[in-house]
């Protein structure tokens, strides 16, 4: 299994870097209209406002993991939930996270798709 990252810094309309992802999930061979898991990266400042995005952002069908960042005075909370990817889905993941991540001067850095056949 890989994984297809949209990178930080990356100067390509979201939208177009969404649907570049669909793209490459094709030419990996994987099916793009199937689930895969996502990992998307969200980094807070602060260990108590981490743990207040991570409840907010809590699903049944996600997992969440707060851990310490390399990003000196924040932490990394990982958001893991496999989605059939689209522009529309990750866009919409998008909107929840930089919402939730608003009002505690948080910050939506990036995602990950997990890459198998099928």
């Amino acid at each position: 299994m890989s994984f297809l990252r949209r990178a930080a810094g990356q100067k390509q309309e979201t939208e177009t870097a969404e649907a570049l992802a669909v793209e490459q999930l094709r030419k990996a061979g994987a099916d793009p209209t199937r689930p895969h898991e996502t990992r998307h990266f969200l980094y807070v400042p602060g260990v108590k406002a981490a743990q207040q995005v991570a409840r907010s952002l809590k699903r049944p069908d996600r997992r969440i993991e707060v851990d310490t960042s390399a990003r000196k005075g924040y932490w990394l909370v990982a958001v893991i939930q496999s989605v059939v990817i689209t522009p529309e889905s990750l866009g919409a993941l998008r909107t929840e996270f930089e919402a939730a991540l608003a009002p505690l001067g948080g910050e939506y850095d990036y995602w990950q798709v997990a890459v198998a056949n099928g």
